[in-house]
């Protein structure tokens, strides 16, 4: 396996990491400040971020690092780690059990997410992956569903945080799905969202306005376990570019099409 030791490490940290939220999960030491109004970071985020950065630092010296509460390491090296210390930070500060620790590394001579982990540590549930070895919850192989009609199938998405742009607030796109589906899912976790639709919990998975670290680590949990991840207009994911869509890949066309529809 050709990123074992990636893999291996990443789960080892993210772990760790998990422990960290626990910790601080519906605790009255927790610390709640916001970025902005709809925008929060708790004093837990950053002593997972820390944690993770030093440990990430230590081990691969070599690699880049670029994390969500600012934490960078910028090296000339093949591997980019995205690391999202906390995802789902308004879950956790409202005591909301749904939230993960989420890490996807980035290899710039394949330009592709080569490996991901995801560890939701309420759940005690690991998802990882890496590029050919297939996807994994807690050690069994995960595979998408096999719905092929949007009609009975179950969406996920997700809103940014800027909800007044009513232009860019996916609101419009949330409401063209609505009538189609079975159903549609607002989570807190573009990991954990990504994650559920790899081991078919849910069938497809859109949202705007993302960053690398909220997508990179699922996407390669999502492509390994049989789904395909792509941008509106069906071209090929790429973490750096805030919009994503996934699916089991047989609604794949439908939802690319309803996205992309007029009115």
């Amino acid at each position: 396996m050709a990123f074992q030791k990636i893999e291996e490490f990443a789960v080892e940290i993210s772990r760790k990491a998990g422990d960290i939220l626990l910790k601080g999960f519906r605790s009255k030491d927790t610390e709640i400040s916001y970025k902005s109004r709809t925008d929060l970071v708790t004093n837990i985020d950053r002593e997972s971020e820390e944690f993770l950065y030093n440990s990430i630092k230590k081990k691969f010296p070599d690699h880049s690092i670029v994390a969500e509460e600012g934490s960078r390491e910028d090296r000339e090296g093949e591997f980019l780690w995205y690391v999202d210390p906390l995802d789902a930070t308004n879950n956790f500060a409202h005591g909301i059990p749904f939230f993960c620790v989420s890490i996807g590394i980035y290899s710039r001579q394949l330009n592709k997410v080569v490996t991901g982990v995801v560890f939701d540590p309420l759940h005690n549930e690991l998802f990882k992956a890496s590029r050919g070895e297939g996807a994994f919850l807690n050690g069994g192989k995960i595979h998408v569903s096999q719905a092929g009609d949007i009609g009975i199938s179950i969406l996920a998405t997700g809103f940014p945080y800027n909800k007044a742009d009513v232009k860019n607030n996916n609101l419009a796109e949330f409401n063209k799905f609505l009538p189609l589906v079975q159903g549609v899912r607002r989570l807190g976790s573009a990991a954990l969202d990504l994650c559920y639709l790899a081991c078919g919990r849910i069938d497809g998975y859109w949202e705007p306005g993302l960053k690398p670290w909220d997508m990179a680590g699922g996407s390669i949990i999502v492509e390994e376990a049989g789904g395909l991840v792509t941008k509106y207009n069906k071209d090929e994911f790429d973490p750096a570019f805030p919009q994503i869509i996934a699916s089991n890949a047989r609604i794949h066309e439908k939802m690319i099409s309803v996205l992309n529809s007029q009115g």
